[in-house]
């Protein structure tokens, strides 16, 4: 008999922290957790915990990244109002991010203006923080609409199979039962490859468009950014496509 156990992470909510989002390039609410390392079997935790860090993820974009609380005075039970949530939890945010924030008024009023190595970095900080929640995404098989859809098609092509098959030809039931056995395997296959693709058109590239939209980056800036990533084993790099960048920031 074969035993699924081993050790997983899980988050453990601890409240909300205002802090400068990278992909919104302005200062937000973020959600505070600790994530720990647990005992599971059969993905069922048991045991106390081992704390491994702490992570924060905007709550606007959705975007996480790890965090660093000895940067927060406390961490607060509420989100809002924003103002009081930076003075609760990150009084001295705007002195910590003055520079970026000087950044980003020169990318609203003049990203022209920006130096290659400026807009390169940008350009590479939206695909980087983008990372961590692509690669998540692909450490195990996920059913979305399209693959549960073709699960049933495939399980109704198996049912009337050979009904048709005993009205229309009944000395090829055998046969018309492996051929829609076949056809429904095809179909689940492919879907399970073009849920991927549909997570990032649906979930990845809109963010990284609106992130990129203000600095108006040429082809050749999101592919060399692109590239440098792929050569990297980032999936973020290899799951997307320049051209559906280029043409999703540009109609942001």
């Amino acid at each position: 008999m074969y035993i699924v156990w081993g050790r997983k992470i899980t988050r453990r909510p601890l409240g909300y922290v205002a802090d400068f989002c990278g992909i919104c390039r302005e200062p937000q609410p973020f959600k505070l957790a600790r994530l720990d390392s647990v005992g599971h079997v059969y993905y069922i935790s048991f045991g106390g915990g081992k704390p491994v860090g702490h992570e924060r993820t905007c709550t606007k974009c959705g975007t996480f990244s790890a965090a660093t609380v000895a940067d927060y005075a406390r961490v607060s039970r509420s989100a809002g109002p924003f103002e009081t949530l930076k003075r609760e939890t990150y009084p001295g945010l705007d002195e910590a991010v003055a520079a970026r924030l000087e950044l980003e008024q020169r990318v609203k009023t003049a990203p022209h203006l920006l130096s290659q190595g400026e807009r390169l970095g940008l350009i590479r900080s939206a695909f980087l923080l983008m990372s961590p929640k692509v690669e998540k995404r692909f450490e195990s098989t996920h059913l979305d609409f399209g693959v549960v859809l073709a699960f049933c098609a495939a399980i109704g092509l198996c049912i009337a199979a050979p009904v048709v098959a005993k009205a229309v030809a009944p000395d090829s039931m055998d046969q018309s039962v492996l051929v829609a056995m076949a056809i429904g395997a095809v179909l689940v296959i492919w879907q399970f490859f073009a849920a991927g693709s549909r997570y990032m058109r649906k979930e990845i590239l809109p963010i990284i468009a609106k992130s990129l939209a203000p600095l108006k980056p040429s082809e050749a800036e999101i592919g060399q950014t692109m590239l440098e990533f792929h050569r990297a084993g980032h999936k973020i790099g290899i799951k997307l496509k320049v051209s559906e960048v280029v043409e999703s920031t540009r109609t942001a």
